[in-house]
């Protein structure tokens, strides 16, 4: 059976959002190389995962939107909006990796800050009522035993 003009064009605009999700995971990958260097070994692995990961969800869009045929024109959308992609905006993303994980890591100490200490406050008083129940508890059983 055919596709239509119509079908192979969504699919053709959905292979380009599929290389950017791809892309999205491959930059995050990337920052995540460049905040924390892993070894070898690691490195060896999560690429693997990585290409296992894009296999598998290149197989289900195949499955899914061409009855399970390899589109040429499908690969060669999903291959250039990853290069557009990790090219432009993943470089930028990745050279700012340090600026952005400055900012992210102040703004969680400026949200959690807060919470922290106000928890620590409330821990405290409840410690301190804990221990003046305890003095009376023992006061109470050494007047008992008397």
């Amino acid at each position: 059976m055919q596709l239509t003009l119509y079908e192979q064009t969504c699919i053709f605009l959905w292979s380009f959002v599929l290389g950017g999700i791809i892309a999205g995971i491959y930059t995050i990958m990337a920052v995540l190389r460049t905040l924390s260097p892993p070894g070898k070994w690691l490195l060896f692995f999560t690429d693997i995962l990585f290409m296992l990961a894009a296999a598998f969800l290149n197989f289900l869009f195949a499955l899914s939107c061409t009855q399970g045929m390899i589109r040429g024109y499908s690969l060669a959308a999903q291959l250039i909006a990853f290069c557009v992609l990790y090219l432009t905006v993943g470089r930028f993303i990745k050279r700012s990796s340090f600026v952005i994980a400055d900012f992210l890591h102040r703004t969680w100490h400026k949200v959690t800050s807060p919470v922290v200490s106000f928890s620590v406050r409330v821990f405290r008083e409840i410690a301190k009522k804990c221990k003046k129940l305890l003095k009376k508890t023992k006061k109470n059983k050494i007047s008992l035993e008397k």
